[in-house]
């Protein structure tokens, strides 16, 4: 009878054992691959919505349209449309402070074949050494006027078609490659033409891209992304990343600041948690 207990207490120490083991090895699965992705996923997004925010208070702007030239959001920007249209965005050779807390430089030019506020215009920028803080944005970006929304919804089309975003801080440096092709729907603000404060654009659409060590991946927005002029950081929404190369392959991008300006967020891969605070980005 003794005999039999020592082996079922051996049993289940083994068992508990395996179990531990097994609960460690999850525990070690190497999520930094994935996570990669993911800041690199949120860095882009973030960095070129806030290009079309810059962008449409630019265009926005009727007394820029009036005299030929104005500051705006800290940028020294200039209209003209003796031969075609064309707006400059030039935040000069050295940091500017910007009113969102970020520091500029470079030049933006967009040239469009339209007033933007017709249907079917069509602005492509280009950028001139654009860095915002220590992140370099190149490739054309296309922002269009599409119209109204079945919902009677102001919608604008934002196309990337091959962007490079460079960062070249003290702890990341390198680059990574990004497209993508969304919507921005302006869900509030309307009614305030001259106050960009209370403005609110919904963004819906897909991306992709190869992150610092060149893995390859997918982003495809779930729930709709809000982007609030008065904030720094998307402040709501859900993108899902898929990432084939890698052991685990898919997961979620959560931005947490459903009642609040907040930078943080929540990565989800194998439905475990992760948590992130950008400072900068």
């Amino acid at each position: 009878m003794k005999r039999f207990i020592q082996n079922i207490i051996l049993i289940l120490t083994i068992a508990v054992i395996a179990g531990i083991s097994c609960k460690k090895g999850n525990i070690e699965t190497n999520y930094n691959p994935s996570l990669l992705v993911a800041n690199n996923q949120v860095i882009a997004e973030r960095a070129y919505s806030q290009v079309f925010n810059i962008f449409f208070m630019v265009v926005s702007d009727s007394a820029l349209k009036q005299e030929g030239s104005k500051t705006i959001f800290g940028a020294q920007c200039s209209y003209q449309d003796t031969n075609g249209i064309e707006y400059i965005i030039d935040y000069l050779d050295y940091y500017t402070s910007c009113p969102d807390g970020k520091v500029r430089k470079g030049k933006i030019i967009a040239s469009l074949n339209k007033d933007f506020s017709e249907i079917g215009a069509v602005a492509t920028l280009s950028f001139f050494n654009y860095v915002v803080n220590d992140l370099m944005l190149d490739g054309d970006n296309v922002i269009s006027n599409s119209g109204l929304s079945m919902s009677m919804m102001q919608m604008y089309e934002h196309e990337i078609p091959s962007g490079t975003l460079t960062l070249f801080d003290t702890v990341s440096h390198g680059n990574f490659h990004w497209e993508s092709s969304k919507i921005f729907t302006y869900i509030e603000g309307m009614g305030t033409p001259d106050d960009f404060e209370d403005d609110v654009f919904e963004i819906t659409g897909q991306a992709s891209g190869s992150d610092f060590d060149n893995v390859v991946f997918s982003a495809v927005i779930g729930d709709p992304l809000g982007n609030y002029f008065n904030c720094r950081w998307i402040r709501t929404g859900i993108t899902y990343l898929g990432t084939p190369g890698l052991d685990v392959k898919n997961g979620y991008i959560d931005y947490i600041g459903e009642d609040t300006c907040t930078n943080q967020v929540m990565y989800f891969f194998n439905g475990n948690p992760f948590y992130d605070k950008f400072i900068k980005h």
